[in-house]
């Protein structure tokens, strides 16, 4: 997919996320990052997270600086002594026969990504806004799984993050591309033992599946307020979710925008319509835009998008909070008696230091204290005692899980410099692979993969990478520099330079390296450390490594 950052347009392989986008400007503009985690914006003047997902077309800016965050305590002083301002409003009048002045308040989060040890701090907060707004309702915008092994590796997969948002008193959540990560069976487990709703309309399911989902939800408060929720969930050029295609089998999809057209009706049935969506901020704005009249609110997630100011689009007002539970959008929406619609909205700070509910502190504690991290995965029949060793497990591993012919690890993905002879645990896996980094399949030829090569040998300190499913031959001129490489099979017989391989390689490795190479490639969306541990844990035993001559340097 096509991404510009900076006025330069990046091909990206399918699944990029924003930190692949930005590490590919400053590698293919020869530019340097002045600091490590340069403050990033789409667009429209919203700072995006490192790891917010990206859809073609989407535009980014690297900004300098930082916008100032609203914390809660002062937040609560203003709402005790002020309330809310109002700052735009809708002309749509309200349903006849209906009272005037009736208020609802949302507090809404998106993307968790399983952020369990910001949730004392969220569960204080919404229990300190509810006892200014008893009926105040707690959203989320999807995405509330992945991103923690504590919740990824737990026995019961994601369970952590459902009890958890039960203890805070959720009332929704809109269906994610990672809530499938569980697979159909523990999804549908997630959403039978949850005590609020998922809802996505643009999605069905084999009945078999026993999956609890529905495509909307109308909440009518006490005060007579009736507002519709209608869940939308990002689809990619595939035609699925972000997602292993394994991982939604038993599932059909259709486009989030011709579903909202189909669903228009809802908001002759309610007071407020409000799309609860995961497709992304451009896709809130181009949902905005395309909608006719009577949408009046869109609750948004999947980019990562940190909306501390009010975006309205064809006056619609589209927020969201960034991601991991840092943030969380307050909004506030007033009836008036002559039919408009007052609007407010406040990012509020969660994570950080401050008080904690102390019940939901101590579900955390116990979920950190985690048994599952130190399981036992496979054992090593011998000592994996070098980054050379380490970095050929992890290629096999990689290979194995993309089905690919081909794997390369490069040598600075390997963060550990021995595994002892003996059992190898989930956490072991974690500290060797930490980044989070996805694996990605691409189509290359023998005279591609050289140009791999040469491109990585001075970006990884003039180290070779580390391969799987074939030999190297690296030559070395007298001042070090790379001069020759020359690719054999795993059987050292000549490699067809000209015929087409799968590669499997990090998504780190694909947005840095500048090589010649037609396909930009296809995210797993699957972690490297997860092909890693699911490898480690089908094999049982790993062998020894010792001795094996995959890279040969010639100087």
């Amino acid at each position: 997919m096509k991404i510009t950052v900076n006025n330069l347009q990046l091909e990206l392989h399918e699944g990029a996320r924003v930190k692949d986008a930005v590490l590919k400007y400053y590698s293919q503009s020869g530019k340097k990052s002045r600091v490590r985690n340069p403050v990033v914006e789409d667009g429209y003047g919203n700072q995006v997270a490192g790891d917010g997902e990206l859809t073609d077309g989407s535009v980014l800016f690297i900004r300098k600086g930082r916008g100032k965050d609203v914390s809660f305590p002062g937040l609560v002083s203003l709402l005790l002594i002020a309330g809310l301002a109002y700052s735009c409003s809708t002309g749509r009048k309200a349903p006849a026969g209906r009272e005037s002045g009736r208020q609802a308040v949302i507090f809404a989060v998106n993307d968790m990504h399983a952020a369990i040890d910001n949730f004392p701090r969220l569960a204080f907060i919404v229990d300190s806004l509810r006892g200014i707004y008893p009926d105040m309702l707690l959203v989320g915008a999807g995405d509330n799984q992945t991103g923690n092994p504590v919740n990824d590796q737990f026995p019961e997969k994601g369970l952590p993050m459902i009890e958890l948002m039960n203890a805070t008193g959720f009332d929704l959540s809109a269906v994610g591309n990672h809530e499938f990560d569980s697979h159909q069976d523990g999804f549908s487990n997630l959403t039978h033992k949850a005590r609020f709703s998922f809802i996505c309309a643009n999605l069905a399911s084999d009945p078999a599946l026993d999956i609890l989902i529905s495509p909307y939800k109308i909440i009518t408060l006490p005060n007579g307020l009736r507002l519709a929720f209608l869940g939308l969930l990002q689809i990619n050029q595939n035609g699925i979710p972000d997602s292993h295609p394994d991982n939604v089998k038993g599932f059909t999809f259709s486009s989030p925008f011709e579903t909202a057209r189909e669903f228009m009706w809802l908001k002759d049935q309610c007071d407020i319509f409000i799309p609860l969506t995961h497709i992304g901020f451009e896709n809130d704005v181009k949902l905005a835009e395309a909608m006719p009249k009577g949408i009046s609110l869109i609750i948004g997630g999947h980019s990562h998008t940190r909306i501390d100011k009010e975006q309205i689009h064809n006056g619609i007002l589209i927020t969201q909070a960034g991601s991991k539970l840092r943030y969380g959008t307050l909004i506030r929406l007033s009836l008036k008696s002559d039919g408009t619609l007052d609007r407010s909205m406040k990012l509020i700070s969660v994570s950080g230091s401050g008080s904690e509910k102390t019940s939901v502190r101590a579900m955390v504690d116990k979920f950190n204290d985690n048994p599952v991290l130190n399981e036992v995965i496979a054992t090593a029949e011998d000592d994996l005692s070098s980054h050379q060793e380490l970095g050929y497990l992890m290629a096999d591993a990689q290979r194995d899980a993309a089905k690919a012919d081909i794997s390369f690890v490069n040598p600075g993905g390997v963060r550990i410099n021995h595994l002892v002879k003996g059992p190898i645990t989930v956490m072991n896996v974690y500290q060797l692979d930490p980044f989070g980094n996805e694996l990605v399949v691409t189509r290359l030829t023998g005279n591609e993969i050289r140009s791999l090569m040469f491109a990585a040998f001075p970006l990884d300190d003039n180290s070779p990478l580390w391969p799987s499913g074939i030999r190297t031959e690296l030559t070395m001129d007298g001042k070090g520099n790379l001069k020759e490489v020359v690719l054999l099979t795993e059987n050292g017989t000549p490699f067809d330079m000209n015929k087409t391989y799968t590669v499997a390689m990090n998504s780190y490795m694909t947005s840095v390296y500048r090589y010649d190479h037609a396909d930009p490639g296809q995210s797993l969306f699957l972690t490297t450390a997860e092909a890693t541990i699911n490898y480690l844990k089908q094999s049982g035993s790993i062998r020894s490594y010792k001795g094996e001559k995959r890279v040969v340097v010639i100087r």
